[in-house]
């Protein structure tokens, strides 16, 4: 799991000069941009994926509010009887994701949004299914923990998001742009928050799910396809020889370029030959110096949160 910690980004960028924007060409999760979000830097944000970029649309970019208290009333409805199975695009989730129940709810929710007339109420909808999806997989298998119905699940994640985007006034500009077609504009600071290929987590789980869902269909080998399609030429594999060109290119116009991962159950040193020497060498036309920064998580496991920043 990668742990952006925006606040040591800016306290290692901040030594070598000031920062009034962050240009983020990708990012892995819109939950990780929250801190930024509320500070006084503008944040430019795309994300490949038309999923998470929604995602942080209606979570870190909605001014206009929560979810209306007259769309609550009408599409948060209780399911009285079962649907009909075989009607439902989701079903071969069934037993093995979700329950019969939790699989009514996700597709009348998914199918109900699309009577709500305004894009912005629709998206706060959808991403309320985000949060509920997160609760019942990492539940799963736990009936215990499981204490709310759907509705009242739906009705707490709307009230969650309405508390969230309260106030929220900062300068923030999402696009859903394919990294191969996006436009590299001038910015002080641009940030890569690195992912792995192959990286099995409940949190790549829970991303693959919600695509699936997002897009009205349950094939989780398709979904992972188009992520790593969405992707290319950005996962680092250990595998093969990385190219690191994307990268390289969309840090064009920018005074400081970030790298950010983290890592576990491998050495500091193995990253640095991996990882941060061959990007000092694919910046090194752009880049006179750059500094590595690290910090240790969880030494027994070898847990290390990394910043590779590059300036001058």
């Amino acid at each position: 799991m990668l742990r952006l910690q925006s606040s040591w980004l800016l306290e290692a960028v901040g030594e070598i000069g000031g920062v009034d924007s962050i240009f983020f060409p990708c990012f892995h999760r819109f939950s990780a941009l929250n801190w930024l979000s509320r500070k006084e830097i503008t944040l430019y944000l795309n994300s490949p994926i038309d999923s998470q970029a929604m995602l942080a649309r209606a979570w870190l970019n909605s001014r206009d509010g929560g979810f209306s208290e007259k769309n609550l009333q009408k599409f948060n409805q209780v399911i009285k009887k079962p649907l009909e199975l075989e009607m439902n695009p989701f079903k071969t989730w069934k037993d093995r994701l979700f329950t019969s129940k939790q699989l009514d709810y996700l597709f009348y929710w998914r199918e109900a949004a699309y009577e709500i007339d305004d894009e912005k109420q629709r998206e706060i909808f959808w991403a309320a299914v985000y949060q509920i999806l997160s609760y019942w997989l990492t539940s799963k298998g736990f009936v215990s923990r499981q204490t709310l119905e759907p509705d009242q699940i739906m009705a707490f994640c709307l009230e969650q998001h309405r508390s969230f985007v309260k106030g929220r006034t900062g300068r923030i500009e999402i696009s859903n742009i394919a990294l191969d077609e996006l436009a590299v504009d001038r910015n002080p600071l641009v940030a890569f928050p690195l992912m792995f290929d192959d990286e099995e987590t409940q949190e790549a789980e829970l991303q693959t799910v919600f695509y699936a869902w997002f897009h009205g269909h349950a094939d989780l080998e398709q979904a992972r396809r188009d992520i790593k399609n969405c992707l290319r030429r950005y996962l680092i594999s250990f595998e093969k020889t990385p190219d690191y060109s994307t990268f390289v290119r969309l840090a064009a116009n920018a005074d400081m370029a970030v790298l950010c991962w983290s890592g576990r159950d491998l050495p500091p040193k193995l990253y640095e030959q991996e990882i941060v020497e061959p990007m000092r060498s694919a910046f090194s036309s752009r880049y006179g110096q750059s500094r590595l920064f690290f910090k240790a998580v969880d030494r027994s496991i070898d847990a290390y949160d990394y910043l590779l920043v590059f300036h001058g």
